[in-house]
């Protein structure tokens, strides 16, 4: 009964927690896409000084639960290109539960209607194959944690069908402190 309720309780603080006003705003840096053999993403790009994401994706066949996604995360502090692993990751999962679990952190950032015509809020599963656009998407970390650590923070993503990489990204943002 105690596990129970510290579980609920510290499930509470946490939410809790996430709902503080954030200290950081972020921007995107750079995005690199590699091995888009089901994933065509080479079309995103950043534009602008204000480097909004703007392009289209092609899935090439639907992404069913056989289709695997794992995320690792990395920060340089200092600007200088010496990255340390984050503890935030993604454990190799479906792409059906990764989009279900990891949504929320963008759904404020890339909303569907408004700009782009993908259907992520849906939580699709398999995800349909076609064309999808992405546009004028800045980072809005409203439903990020409280605490960032601040400096540049690289995300990797890797996608896996049969044991076998179909696609990688790597998306730098820089986390700065409200001005």
């Amino acid at each position: 009964m105690k596990g129970i309720l510290f579980c609920v309780l510290m499930s509470l603080i946490f939410k809790a927690y996430a709902l503080l006003p954030k200290t950081y705003e972020g921007r995107f840096v750079s995005l690199t896409f590699n091995n888009t053999k089901v994933l065509d993403i080479s079309q995103i790009k950043l534009l602008g000084r204000e480097r909004v994401l703007n392009g289209t994706l092609e899935l090439k066949e639907d992404l069913d639960e056989s289709v695997v996604f794992a995320g690792e995360t990395f920060i340089d502090s200092m600007g200088d290109g010496e990255y340390k692993q984050l503890p935030f990751t993604a454990p190799k999962q479906s792409i059906c539960k990764a989009l279900a679990a990891y949504w929320l952190y963008f759904e404020d950032s890339v909303k569907y209607g408004v700009n782009t015509d993908f259907p992520g809020h849906t939580h699709p599963c398999p995800i349909p194959k076609g064309k999808y656009y992405v546009k004028d998407v800045v980072i809005k970390p409203d439903k990020w944690p409280a605490m960032m650590p601040r400096g540049f923070v690289k995300a990797v993503g890797t996608v896996f069908k049969n044991d076998e990489v179909i696609g990688s990204a790597e998306i730098v943002a820089q986390i700065t402190d409200l001005a």
